[in-house]
């Protein structure tokens, strides 16, 4: 049986790709596959995507988007600002929005570019926002907007803290930082999925979408995955076919177990829908 390799970038330097039937749906692309040989990821409707679809969107947008040098937030309530609900803590995140949006008009600056989520959804004093965010502005401008009120009635909302993304250490060697935070910041997704929350926020209108493009349709058979198998040659069979590229390791949970392990690739099936072989490459330096 011939199988589809389908893999999305982020960018050129990094993609995320998987081999499957030719009858099961495509993840992330409306109908099922790509209309295209090349086409844009759109975001999937929220209701009807699981949380591993929605971490896999956020992932993939964000390392598209954002890169060393932008940054990453964390803004905090004190005890004279705690957000009574969700609904509150979301309201409160965009009116800091359109303060940096002010700014930056100001500054003849465009509107901001950013990603964000909201956390400690089970405890209203332990709400906070995460975020990623370009670099147009600098810290402590940003910092300075999570505020009320005005001149000496100016007080602070809580703790803004705006760091810059670089290379962190991940699995033994130093990548990208966009990639591990980007896989942080969706942490909380599983969660938020059992209760049919929004999973996250983003600015509109100009965040590249990560490009989808449907390969060697026909170059793989699942014979050739189970042969790839009982060898335990996949490692070196998906360099092969990915020349100028390497695996990436990363976190899964096994299906057996229920246990967290590193991989460098997700080979699930059953006798239903057959293999399916799921992996993360970046562009070799």
């Amino acid at each position: 049986m011939f199988m589809r390799n389908v893999q999305m970038f982020a960018g050129d330097k990094y993609k995320e790709g998987v081999i499957l039937g030719k009858e099961i749906p495509v993840d992330l692309i409306r109908g099922g596959k790509p209309r295209k040989r090349k086409d844009e990821v759109s975001r999937p409707v929220q209701k009807n995507l699981n949380y591993r679809n929605a971490q896999k969107w956020f992932r993939l947008t964000a390392i598209t988007n954002f890169k060393d040098g932008d940054y990453l937030g964390l803004l905090t309530y004190n005890s004279d600002h705690y957000p009574e609900n969700i609904e509150a803590a979301e309201k409160e995140f965009r009116l800091f929005i359109q303060r940096i949006n002010r700014l930056r008009k100001k500054k003849g600056i465009s509107p901001v570019k950013y990603m964000a989520v909201i956390e400690g959804r089970g405890d209203s004093k332990a709400l906070h926002h995460h975020f990623i965010m370009d670099n147009e502005l600098n810290r402590d401008e940003i910092e300075a907007l999570w505020t009320k009120g005005r001149g000496k009635n100016k007080l602070p909302i809580g703790i803004a803290g705006v760091k810059i993304i670089q290379k962190q250490k991940s699995f033994g060697r130093y990548v990208p930082g966009i990639e591990v935070f980007a896989a942080y910041l969706t942490k909380e997704f599983k969660e938020e999925n059992r209760k049919g929350v929004r999973k996250w926020f983003s600015s509109k209108g100009n965040l590249k979408k990560p490009i989808v493009a449907r390969t060697q349709n026909f170059k793989y058979k699942q014979a050739m995955l189970n042969k790839w198998i009982a060898n335990n040659d996949v490692e070196e069979q998906l360099e092969k076919n990915n020349p100028d590229w390497e695996l990436i390791e990363f976190l899964r949970v096994n299906p057996d177990t229920g246990h967290k392990e590193t991989v460098k690739y997700d080979l699930r099936g059953d006798e239903f829908v057959g293999l399916r072989l799921y992996y993360r490459m970046r562009r070799r330096l």
